[in-house]
């Protein structure tokens, strides 16, 4: 960003002083992490889904096919404080009977290409993904990038 302020010494200077206080405020606001909300226990996916589908302002049919696996995922993470499998994409898919989430494996690859999700290992032949703290900040921001500066 590039400023231009014109005027006397001390205008300029406290005039500065004021927008880069501003501007790094807005930015530490921007990427601070938020506080996950605790969902009450006992809530299923069906109805966390239409509730985090209204903050969001779409449908859940509209989501991406990656954002509805990130749903899954933070969901799991949320409540039952456990990883996910493919298995649970399509159980809990199912469950709210959500469409277009016919092909997990390729919005997988899409997750783990933006550093949302990783691949954490093999159990009882299945892989396990662990949702990962950029992927919990999508989610909690309703699908909008947060860009972190140092």
């Amino acid at each position: 960003m590039e400023v231009d302020v014109w005027g006397s010494r001390e205008f300029v200077e406290k005039t500065f002083e004021k927008l880069k206080n501003e501007f790094l405020q807005e930015s530490v606001e921007a990427a601070r992490v938020q506080e996950p909300q605790p969902l009450l226990q006992g809530v299923t996916f069906t109805e966390y889904l239409a509730e985090e589908a209204k903050k969001i302002g779409r449908e859940p049919d509209m989501l991406k096919g990656y954002e509805k696996i990130l749903l899954i995922g933070y969901y799991l993470y949320m409540v039952e404080k456990r990883d996910f499998t493919y298995d649970d994409v399509e159980k809990l898919k199912e469950e709210a009977r959500l469409s277009g989430l016919e092909n997990p494996r390729q919005y997988m690859s899409i997750l783990i290409r933006k550093g949302y999700v990783s691949e954490t290992g093999v159990e009882g032949g299945k892989k396990i993904f662990k949702m990962l703290r950029r992927g919990l900040q999508y989610v909690e921001s309703g699908f909008r990038e947060i860009e972190t500066q140092v």
